[in-house]
């Protein structure tokens, strides 16, 4: 997950520095609820290990030119169950957003989109990091949640205050630990499956997708300070904020939408 340095920057044209992004089973999708195929037996819910404590884990708040980035330091927080076949391992989580209200979210369902999505990206526990789950068949799980706007998150706002220390690409700050749980909708055991791709190159088509029904409540306020105060500095341009940071649509290519419920 790289900001590219080539000048062929265009998703359009990402596949031809980094092949993988042509490929056939890409993401995002939009999904097409009336289409999604029912499996409750498979699509259980998930047991989300050590998302309801801090233990030993140590987070780093990171603005890497492309998003706002919450990296895991240790190994205290995994998932198991939700049709996996192995203990997912979570190596970090960050936000996706618009720089307006009506788009942000990389997916779509029914071709809406919301003005934010976070991704909660975890690793299959067999390999030794990430790095080397990315490009495994099934190496990488991702928890997708949409945020609508609404009340006050104050379960945000650890994150958020932090922005001014961060305003610019590579710049990053320890923060306070967070309980992951507290930042999730009420109900998780709604969501929909598909296998898909990483969103920004390499573009590896490494990834279970879980993306949840229930959105996740922010407030304008809180949209406008992911929107005014994170930016991204290139070589010939400074300032220049990261908002509408998503990659298009990809098609779908008879791939199938799975739905817990």
């Amino acid at each position: 997950m790289c900001l590219l340095n080539s000048v062929h920057n265009r998703p359009d044209f990402w596949h031809i520095d980094y092949p993988h992004c042509g490929g056939y089973s890409q993401s995002p999708v939009n999904i097409q609820t009336a289409n999604a195929v029912g499996d409750p037996q498979y699509l259980a819910p998930f047991v989300m290990n050590g998302y309801d404590s801090a233990g030993d884990l140590q987070m780093d708040l990171e603005n890497n030119g492309h998003t706002i980035q919450i990296n895991l330091q240790g190994k205290g927080i995994y998932i198991t169950g939700g049709g996996l076949s192995n203990a997912y391992i979570a190596d970090q989580f960050h936000f996706h957003w618009g720089k307006n209200d009506k788009r942000g979210s990389e997916h779509a369902i029914d071709g809406q989109y919301f003005p934010m999505e976070m991704h909660i990206v975890h690793y299959d526990m067999k390999y030794t990091n990430y790095s080397q789950a990315a490009n495994k068949q099934d190496g990488v799980a991702v928890l997708s949640f949409f945020f609508k706007v609404g009340m006050h998150n104050v379960n945000l706002d650890p994150v958020i205050k932090r922005f001014p220390e961060i305003p610019n690409r590579d710049d990053h700050t320890t923060i306070k630990k967070l309980f992951l749980r507290n930042l999730l909708p009420q109900t998780l055991d709604g969501y929909f499956r598909y296998y898909g791709s990483l969103t920004t190159p390499p573009c590896y088509e490494s990834v279970i997708w879980s993306i949840f029904y229930e959105p996740i409540n922010i407030c304008e306020k809180q949209l406008q300070s992911f929107r005014n105060n994170v930016h991204q500095n290139l070589a010939n341009e400074t300032n220049r904020d990261i908002s509408d940071d998503f990659r298009p649509l990809q098609p779908l290519n008879h791939r199938l939408i799975y739905c817990s419920k």
